[in-house]
């Protein structure tokens, strides 16, 4: 009943559901009725009786995932709960399952990784709930139960109950008034919410289930699913429903190893990467992050653009995404062919804020394929096959993945959490705005106002700095410049996670990833215990047109103090044309020592242009 309450957008660095948008109105102070009347009436017209005759289920039909038409195969166990979805619809073609342990996904390629964050696993065990339909079994099956008023939408009546199982979250069941049919379940888990919404029921040997199944999430994306049929008992359910092995059939690598050259810009990993024979083009290699690439890029290369989604990053705000494949992706002296790309304005996001070129990302695609090497005291990256040796040396940490990205045990100022791995981070360590709501005694007394601390897909990264102590895998880093995030939407509002950890920390390290094992070891290099300085000035500076233009400038700093405003552009900078300096250039300026003093000359939006005096400091 519960097919494709969770589903896999391949590539996405978010998670995409779907379905049908719908109405809803409250019924006012309508009393609920009985549990138990309630219970029993659906369980009547669901046939439950027929459950003892029956052990899998096995659906097939056509799926269409945020406009991507394709075919799916559902299989699901009655008895235990597991399931296995397998589509195929282009770019976001793979699978994914619950074997009631692990929450597996698997890619067009065959790569396959267990999901450990708290969404994945608790809609599992909602999900396999609700396929073994423990709700109509003595005593539910173990759930906390109650009644909510009752609801209407699209001319239909629902009961409505609140369904809490065993280590599962709490999700809303409505039942159809008039039929006793369940209609639909709301799941709210972290910032997540997933409507699923079912009709055209039909009975498979005595028992009543939806053959039109939609989901719809927190930001519009759909999928729908329409069986053509459905079989009892498919003696090849077995095999389905066990977790495939890992076996990637879309790469070369020739002698087994290849190092690439990087440029670090902004603590980014700034890479040269070819696609179908076309390039270079710069992307940034993300732990992060999967294969993105930028609109145009894609329209000139003549990449086929499929589907309408939203994705979700840093900001607050999602973006418009497109899929599509890519024939040939070559990174060094490694090939990885047909992959699934998401298409989002990466220009208009990565390439302002750091002042060069930004095709695109890539990440997960390519470190679940390799075993990875970020050397950051020589700027390289190091590519190799499974069959080669992560170093001997250094220290190795297990990690599980949050989604798509390495999560590791850690401690911020002594409160332990999980954080995120991101070398696409700019900042040393950013703190999610729930982890701190929780844990208020990590903010300093001397935090700054709130202002801009990053940059990327969704907009600009808000939160105040300060600094703070930061411990894993038996490294302590305290004083680390730290942004404390006020985000309220998108990946930093994540009440399941402490902490992102980013390239100013990692660049400490040479760090090597073996996403097969789940590790990650790491090598300190001369960087390890430095001090960490800051932009001294209080701005957050981009690039548009060709010019730097103060993005955001916080309350309180040099750049307040000196009459910068949201907006301006440079236009002289210590009497040279501010032309004549890069992005980067600028920012360097601006990390000066402190007392180091700046002439400028910048224009406002208006067009008028004026001398400031801007005299730096440390004010974090």
């Amino acid at each position: 009943m519960t097919r494709f309450s969770r589903f896999r957008a391949a590539a996405a660095a978010c998670a995409l559901f779907s379905g049908a948008a719908v109405t809803v109105r409250a019924q006012g102070p309508t009393p609920p009725q009985p549990v138990r009347a309630i219970v029993a009436a659906s369980g009547e017209a669901l046939g439950v009786t027929a459950l003892r005759q029956i052990r899998t289920l096995h659906f097939h039909g056509a799926v269409q995932v945020v406009g991507i038409p394709g075919t799916a195969d559902i299989w699901e166990d009655l008895r235990t709960g597991a399931t296995a979805i397998y589509d195929e619809a282009g770019p976001l073609s793979g699978g994914q399952g619950y074997d009631g342990t692990n929450v597996w996904n698997r890619d067009a390629g065959g790569a396959v990784w267990n999901d450990g964050s708290v969404l994945a696993r608790s809609s599992a065990i909602d999900q396999a709930y609700q396929i073994r339909m423990l709700l109509w079994s003595p005593s539910y099956g173990g759930a906390a139960v109650v009644a909510l008023p009752e609801q209407s939408a699209a001319g239909h009546r629902y009961d409505v109950l609140r369904v809490t199982p065993p280590g599962g979250a709490p999700y809303d069941l409505w039942i159809d008034t008039a039929t006793h049919l369940p209609g639909r379940t709301v799941l709210t888990v972290g910032t997540t919410t997933t409507t699923t919404v079912f009709s055209d029921y039909r009975r498979v040997h005595g028992l009543m289930q939806p053959f039109a199944v939609g989901n719809i999430d927190s930001n519009g994306d759909q999928l729908d699913f329409v069986a053509a049929g459905a079989d009892a008992d498919d003696p090849a359910a077995e095999a389905a429903l066990r977790r495939p092995a890992m076996h990637v059939d879309d790469v070369d690598l020739p002698g087994g190893t290849t190092s690439i050259p990087f440029e670090l810009v902004d603590n980014h990993v700034d890479l040269p990467v070819t696609i179908n024979g076309k390039g270079p083009f710069h992307f940034l290699f993300d732990t992060g992050g999967a294969n993105l690439i930028d609109t145009e890029a894609a329209k000139a290369l003549g990449l086929g653009a499929a589907g309408n989604g939203a994705g979700n990053g840093v900001g607050s705000n999602s973006e418009s995404i497109q899929f599509g494949t890519v024939d040939r992706l070559d990174v060094g002296g490694a090939t990885l062919r047909k992959q699934g790309f998401v298409i989002v304005p990466v220009r208009a996001g990565f390439g302002v804020a750091s002042g060069q070129p930004v095709d695109g990302l890539i990440g997960f695609e390519v470190l679940a394929r390799f075993i990875t090497t970020f050397d950051y005291t020589n700027n390289r990256i190091v590519l190799q096959t499974r069959a080669a040796v992560p170093p001997a040396k250094g220290t190795t940490i297990p990690f599980t993945f949050n989604g798509q990205h390495p999560n590791i045990a850690c401690a911020i100022d002594g409160f332990n959490g999980r954080c995120d791995v991101d070398t696409g981070s700019r900042i040393a360590l950013s703190v999610l705005s729930p982890f701190l709501a929780a844990h208020p005694a990590i903010v300093p007394p001397n935090a700054t106002a709130l202002g801009a601390n990053g940059f990327g897909v969704g907009g600009a990264a808000m939160g105040r700095l300060g600094r703070a102590t930061l411990s894993f895998g038996g490294f302590t880093l305290p004083n680390l410049v730290t942004d404390l995030s006020a985000q309220t939407r998108g990946a930093f509002a994540d009440p399941y996670t402490a902490g992102n950890i980013g390239a100013g920390v990692w660049r400490r390290f040479a760090v090597t990833f073996d996403y097969s094992a789940q590790t990650m070891t790491l090598v300190p290099n001369a960087s390890l215990t430095e001090h960490e300085t800051y932009d001294r000035s209080g701005t957050f500076l981009i690039e548009q047109s060709g010019q730097v233009v103060v993005a955001d400038v916080r309350p309180g700093t040099p750049a307040a103090e000196a009459g910068l405003l949201s907006g301006d552009i440079l236009t002289t900078i210590a009497g040279k044309p501010a032309a004549d300096y890069a992005l980067s250039d600028v920012r360097t300026l601006f990390r000066g020592p402190a007392g180091t003093v700046l002439t400028l000359v910048l224009t406002g939006k208006d067009g008028s242009r004026r001398n400031v005096t801007l005299t730096l400091r440390d004010y974090v």
